[in-house]
């Protein structure tokens, strides 16, 4: 017994002191590396550029360290090689809480009249943002429990995976979306309550992914292409002024409901050049060059690309709307679902952009002014978050809140009905496919949708197929089971983790022993089985410890 004693005496020494080793040492020079309401990954200041933290809105989630010759590199959200050591790491200061915290229904600045945009209406300031719903949780760890999936079957362009949209700037944009937007911008997760909430949106998210495969992720880039040509003197004319409108759309012409005047103005001394084209457009041929956009000065035409002799023409030659300069034509469609126009950009820069911040003070993008530079969105170092998030903001924007005045076709409605249904139906996706391309679910009903493409076929048939077989093999629906509905801070997994085994539980001591009979040759009173199976399982749960 005193063996026994001394041995479970050692036993809580262990214990004791084994918790200390796992404690987290807080970096008091700055306790809060995380700007206010920022969402990423930043630099931990004083620390070589070795420690970095994950933020969400603000507040520290986790922290990452890199070793040997890695340093922390803000463009790819990590570690990277660093060939000069310290000589790259630039020093970055604690950020500085604001001294006010915003207002619960924030106030904005009177909105410039737009002369294309005359209105009676006084507009709509941009909602509060909200805060994170268990919902939106459990769709979150919903999404990254089928990353590998997503990987394998969505973000697969043409010619194999996609460079252009990523898993981490998907699940950064989702973040950023749901709670950075105005509380009625933002991208629906679904409900809290029961499970089928969760699968509203859930469905949601599959119908999303479907139209984002057949543009952006499809072509694996960000800038739209050089499309529309006009058949004369037997060959193909690409005009370059299509940077303005294709297929009889007017990006810079498109405003927004008078209800929210935040279209961009036009600048027509703006000068914009994309940083994606289709390099790949035909053997032998060069192609259309990347959009771009700059100033007329009452002489130089913008002209057209001639497909027979592979030359760029400089002449007079107007795209399908009768333009021949590319004067304030900066608006061409960018990101996960191609979406273009002021109207649009307008939009993200009083979300989250400059604008949001200088009225707001919401600090998500407060560097860029999406109306000067509508490239950011292609170009800036964060591009990756943002091609998904413009995608976000018109997917929120145009399809989400789509009714139909006519015949009230809603698409909440029918999305909801389509997952209560049991999920068979194709004439859900056909219509969210109608609004996405045509801007009108039925169209035999809609008198004014955009013109058509050469590509319809593809938006039919293609769209169909993608979007069941996400909802089938990579979202698992109708089948999936539901996730915990509890908050919990999320870390994705192309986050850098030290993994440290689980502490296995000691096996617990039989109740019943059966004591053998001495034998002979034993001086022990008691048996040695009952002496020692309590003192053996006693010392395996210590090592175990």
């Amino acid at each position: 017994m005193q063996f026994m004693l001394l041995l479970l005496s050692w036993c809580s020494f262990v214990v004791v002191n084994s918790q200390d080793t796992n404690t987290v040492e807080v970096n008091f020079e700055c306790p809060n590396p995380c700007p206010w309401r920022f969402t990423g990954f930043i630099l931990i200041p004083n620390t070589s550029c070795k420690s970095y933290a994950q933020c969400r809105n603000g507040n520290p989630i986790g922290e990452f360290q890199c070793f040997g010759n890695y340093i922390f590199a803000e463009a790819k959200g990590g570690c990277d090689f660093a060939s000069d050591g310290e000589s790259e790491c630039q020093p970055v200061p604690c950020p500085v809480p604001p001294t006010q915290s915003p207002t619960e229904s924030p106030t904005i600045s009177e909105s410039p009249t737009m002369s294309e945009s005359p209105s009676n209406t006084t507009p709509e300031p941009p909602r509060p943002t909200p805060f994170p719903t268990p919902v939106f949780f459990s769709f979150l760890s919903f999404v990254e429990s089928r990353r590998q999936s997503i990987e394998a079957t969505v973000l697969q362009s043409a010619s194999g995976p996609s460079t252009a949209y990523t898993m981490e700037g998907l699940m950064s944009a989702l973040d950023i979306v749901v709670n950075q937007f105005p509380s009625d911008k933002t991208f629906y997760v679904g409900e809290n309550g029961e499970f089928s909430g969760l699968r509203y949106g859930v469905a949601n998210f599959a119908a999303f992914l479907s139209q984002a495969m057949s543009e952006g992720i499809r072509m694996d880039s960000c800038d739209e292409w050089n499309t529309d040509y006009i058949f004369q003197d037997n060959t193909e004319k690409f005009p370059l002024s299509n940077a303005c409108g294709q297929y009889k759309r007017a990006y810079d012409l498109e405003i927004c409901k008078s209800t929210e005047p935040f279209e961009c103005p036009i600048d027509r001394d703006m000068e914009v050049t994309a940083v994606d084209y289709n390099q790949n457009f035909m053997p032998g041929k060069t192609g259309p060059p990347a959009f771009s956009c700059k100033p007329y000065d009452g002489s130089s035409f913008s002209g057209f690309y001639d497909l027979f002799d592979d030359v760029i023409v400089e002449s007079a030659y107007s795209n399908s709307l009768g333009r021949t300069n590319v004067a304030g034509c900066c608006w061409w469609k960018r990101g996960a679902l191609m979406t273009g126009g002021r109207c649009a950009f307008g939009k993200l820069n009083k979300y989250v952009g400059k604008e949001a911040a200088d009225s707001r003070g919401i600090y998500v993008y407060p560097d860029i002014d999406f109306c000067s530079n509508p490239e950011a969105i292609c170009d800036h170092i964060r591009t990756h978050e943002l091609r998904w998030l413009i995608g976000f903001l018109d997917w929120s924007g145009r399809v989400e809140t789509y009714v139909d005045a006519i015949t009230g076709w809603s698409y909440m409605d029918e999305l909801k009905k389509f997952v209560d249904s049991g999920m068979v139906d194709d004439a859900f996706i056909t219509a969210v496919t109608n609004i996405v391309t045509k801007n009108c679910h039925n169209l035999d009903i809609c008198a004014d949708t955009w013109g058509e493409d050469p590509d319809k076929d593809y938006f039919e048939l293609n769209r169909r197929v993608d979007f069941r077989n996400i909802m089938t093999n990579v979202l698992n629906l109708p089948e999936t089971a539901p996730p915990t509905l509890t908050p919990k801070s999320i870390v994705p997994t192309f986050a850098p983790t030290v993994y440290i085994p689980p502490t296995p539980q000691p096996t617990s001591i039989p109740k019943t022993v059966v004591a053998l009979s001495p034998n002979s040759t034993s001086k022990c009173k008691y048996n040695m089985v009952v002496v020692l199976a309590p003192m053996v399982a006693l010392a395996t749960w210590c090592v175990w410890l």
